[in-house]
C-alpha cells in the first residue's frame, strides 16, 4: 500500500507516473533519490533561453573568465605599487636627496612623468572591466607624446645632463606605462567580446548607463593626463632651445662636482695706472640677475662709478644648475666661495 505523503522508509521520495502510455508500469511508483552535491552538480545557473544562452546581463558573462585577463589585471596591480612605491621616493627626494638621486635639473620632471603614470594605473585599474577605444585612442596620443619627451631628453646633451639617470627612468617608465594601458584595454575588450559571444551567442551592443559613466569619468582624466604630457613636451622644447644659446660667463663645479654654478665678471682688473681695483659683488636674490640688477650694474660701470663686478646665481636659478637637498643659506655661500675660487676671483677684493 502506498503511503499516503507518497514516501518509503529510508527517506526516498516515491514519484507517480506522469503519463498513462506505459500500461507495464501503470501503478509502479517511481523512486528518486536526492544526493548531495558532488563534482557532478552545474555551478551555472539554468540557461535562460531555450537555446542555452545566458542573458546578457548575468554576472556569470564577465571578461574575467580568462586566466590572461585576470593576469593582466594582478600585474596592473603590480605594476601600481612599483610605481607609487618610486613616486614616494621622487616625492622624499624634493625635500631630502637620497645619495645618488639627485639630478642637476629642477627636479620635478621625473616627479611629474611619475605621477602620470600613477594616474593612468589607477584609471586602467578601476574601469578595468569597461574599455573603450576613445581611452585607448587618448592613452596612444599621450604614448607617443612621451616618445617624443624621451628621445629629446636623451638627444640634447644639456637636457640629458640635467635630468640625469633618474629623469631618463622616468620617461622611459610612463612610456611603457603608457604600452601597457593600451594593451591592457584591447585584451579586456577582446576578452569581453568573446565571453558574450560564448555564452550569450553575440557580442553586445549596447552599455548601460554606469558604463558610460565609467567611460565619460577615465576619458576626462586620461585627456587631463595627455594635457600635463603636452605641456611637459612644450616645456621640453624650452629648454632644449634655451641650451643652445651660450651664457654669460662660466659654470664652474661645486661640492666634489656635483653640480655647476654659473659665475659672470664685467669690466677690468686694474685702473689706467696698472692698479687693481676692488671687484663689486650683486647679489640679486630670488629674481635672476639680468632681470633686475644687470642693466644698473652696467650703467655703473659705463659712468665709471665701479670698475668692475661679477654676480653668481644662486643653486638652482639662472644658469646654475640644482643643488641636493636641504641646501641651507650657510650651503649656498660656501659653493659661492668655491666657484669664486675655482674662476680664480678670489685674490680681487670686495
Amino acid at each position: 500500500m502506498v503511503s499516503l505523503w507518497n514516501t518509503r522508509s529510508g527517506g526516498d521520495r516515491v514519484e507517480s507516473p506522469r503519463g498513462g502510455h506505459n500500461e507495464d508500469n501503470e501503478g509502479a511508483p517511481r523512486i528518486v533519490v536526492e544526493r548531495e552535491p558532488d563534482e557532478h552538480t552545474r555551478l551555472l545557473p539554468q540557461p535562460s533561453t531555450r537555446d542555452g544562452y545566458l542573458s546578457p546581463d548575468d554576472p556569470a558573462v564577465s571578461p574575467y573568465n580568462l586566466w590572461s585577463v585576470r593576469f593582466m589585471r594582478y600585474f596592473s596591480i603590480l605594476l601600481l605599487f612599483i610605481t607609487f612605491f618610486w613616486w614616494v621616493i621622487l616625492l622624499v627626494s624634493i625635500f631630502v636627496s637620497p645619495p645618488g638621486l639627485h639630478n642637476r635639473g629642477s627636479g620635478f620632471f621625473d616627479f611629474s612623468y611619475t605621477s602620470l603614470s600613477l594616474a593612468n594605473l589607477i584609471v586602467v585599474l578601476l574601469f578595468f572591466s569597461t574599455p573603450s577605444k576613445a581611452a585607448q585612442v587618448t592613452v596612444l596620443v599621450t604614448s607617443v607624446l612621451l616618445l617624443f619627451d624621451m628621445i629629446m631628453i636623451l638627444a640634447v646633451p644639456r637636457l640629458r645632463v640635467e635630468e640625469g639617470w633618474v629623469g631618463i627612468a622616468s620617461v622611459v617608465w610612463a612610456l611603457l606605462i603608457g604600452i601597457w594601458v593600451v594593451i591592457t584595454d584591447r585584451v579586456v575588450a577582446y576578452g569581453k567580446e568573446e565571453e558574450e559571444e560564448r555564452l550569450t551567442g553575440r557580442a553586445e551592443t549596447r552599455r548601460t548607463l554606469r558604463e558610460w559613466v565609467e567611460i565619460l569619468a577615465s576619458e576626462i582624466v586620461l585627456i587631463a593626463v595627455g594635457l600635463a604630457v603636452l605641456l611637459l613636451s612644450a616645456t621640453l622644447i624650452l629648454r632644449s632651445r634655451d641650451s643652445s644659446l651660450a651664457p654669460q660667463g662660466e659654470r664652474y663645479y661645486v661640492d666634489g662636482d656635483k653640480y655647476q654654478i654659473h659665475l659672470y665678471c664685467s669690466g677690468k682688473e686694474t685702473d689706467k695706472s696698472d692698479n687693481k681695483v676692488p671687484t663689486v659683488l650683486f647679489e640679486a636674490g630670488e629674481r635672476p640677475f639680468g632681470l633686475s640688477l644687470q642693466a644698473f650694474a652696467d650703467n655703473a660701470i659705463a659712468n665709471g662709478t665701479i670698475s668692475r663686478y661679477w654676480y653668481a646665481a644662486r643653486p638652482g636659478s639662472g644658469w646654475s644648475d640644482n643643488a641636493p637637498s636641504p641646501f641651507s643659506a650657510g650651503m649656498a655661500a660656501d659653493v659661492l666661495s668655491e666657484a669664486v675660487a675655482r674662476a680664480g676671483e678670489g685674490e680681487h677684493g670686495f
